[in-house]
C-alpha cells in the first residue's frame, strides 16, 4: 500500500465510515491507498478512546471471495491465530452505483516486517516469533473453510502453469492436497513484536504448503531469510506437496512479472529457485 491522493468518491466513503463508527482521525492524516485505488485505510481513535484502523473498500458489487473474506475470517478463525480483532463492519451503495465496505479493526501494536511484500535485506525476528508463526499456521490449517468459499487457485490456472514454467509440460499437475491457508502470506502482511498476521481477504483452501511457499518466495532476494524459512518449515518445504506449492507461487510470480515492477524484481530469484526444484524432482 502507498500514501497518495485518493479518488474523491473513496475519500468521501472513508469519511462517511469514520463518522458512522463514531471515530476520530487527525485532521492532517495521510491515508493509504491500495492497489488500483480500490481501498483506503488509516489510523483512527474508536468511540471508546482505543486506537483503531479504518479500511474502506470499493467494489462494483457486494459479495464474493475478497468482499467477504476479512469478516468471515474474524468470525471463523481460532483466537490462537494472531491477528487484529474486527471491531465493526458497515456496507452501503454509493451514488455512482459502487458498493463500499468499511471494516474497523483493532490497531496493531507491532511493526510491519516489511513495507513491501518482498525482502531486500535480512530482518531481525526472534525465535519465539518463528515459533508463534508456526503455531498460528498449524491452527489455521486445522480450521474448516465454509463450503461455499472458492479455493485459491482454479483448475485452469494449475493447467496453465507450463506457460510460465515450460519444463512442467507433460507432467502430472494434480494438486497433491489442499489445506486452509492465509493465501497471501508475504512480509508486508506480518508484524513483529508482537506477531500478527493481517489482510485476510483471500483466505481459504490452497495447495498444502502454499503459505510457506509464498513466504519463502518473497524472501529469496534476502538469502539469509529464505534459508531461515527453509529451516523453520523444513517439514513442509521438503515434501512433494511443499515443492509443488513452490512451483505454484513461482508460476504466479512469473505471470505477474509481465505487469508489475515488484515481480520483475523477484523474477531472477524465482527462475533460479524453479531450476533447483526441478532438479530435485
Amino acid at each position: 500500500m502507498k500514501a497518495s491522493s485518493p479518488p474523491n468518491e473513496l475519500m468521501a466513503a472513508w469519511l462517511r465510515a469514520a463518522e458512522r463508527f463514531g471515530t476520530k482521525a487527525a485532521p492532517d492524516l495521510a491515508l493509504q491507498t491500495g492497489v488500483g485505488d480500490r481501498t483506503l485505510s488509516g489510523p483512527v481513535t474508536a468511540s471508546n478512546g482505543t486506537p483503531a484502523w479504518l479500511r474502506v473498500m470499493r467494489a462494483t458489487k457486494a459479495g464474493g471471495r475478497t468482499w467477504e473474506g476479512s469478516a468471515l475470517a474474524a468470525a471463523t478463525l481460532d483466537d490462537e491465530i494472531p491477528r487484529p480483532a474486527l471491531i465493526g463492519e458497515h456496507e452501503w451503495s454509493g451514488p455512482s452505483g459502487s458498493m463500499f465496505q468499511a471494516l474497523l479493526w483493532e490497531r496493531l501494536t507491532g511493526r510491519v516486517v516489511s513495507r513491501a511484500p518482498d525482502l531486500s535485506e535480512p530482518v531481525t525476528l526472534s525465535d519465539p516469533w518463528w515459533t508463534e508463526l508456526r503455531d498460528g499456521l498449524e491452527h489455521l490449517r486445522r480450521t474448516a473453510v465454509p463450503e461455499h468459499r472458492q479455493r485459491s487457485h482454479t483448475p485452469g490456472f494449475i493447467e496453465r502453469m507450463p506457460r510460465f514454467i515450460p519444463e512442467l509440460e507433460g507432467l502430472d499437475l494434480t494438486v497433491p492436497a489442499w489445506e486452509t491457508s492465509h493465501c497471501d502470506l508475504h512480509w508486508a502482511n506480518l508484524t513483529a513484536e508482537p506477531l500478527a498476521i493481517i489482510d485476510w481477504e483471500g483466505w481459504g483452501q490452497a495447495p498444502v504448503g502454499y503459505d510457506v511457499a509464498v513466504l519463502h518466495t518473497y524472501a529469496l532476494p534476502a538469502p539469509e531469510m529464505a534459508a531461515k524459512v527453509r529451516e523453520v518449515f523444513a517439514d513442509v518445504m521438503e515434501t512433494e506437496a511443499g515443492r509443488f506449492a513452490q512451483l505454484v507461487i513461482s508460476a504466479e510470480v512469473i505471470q505477474a512479472s509481465e505487469r508489475d515492477d515488484l515481480h520483475v524484481r523477484l523474477l531472477p530469484y524465482v527462475r533460479r529457485r524453479v531450476g533447483e526444484l526441478l532438479a530435485s524432482m
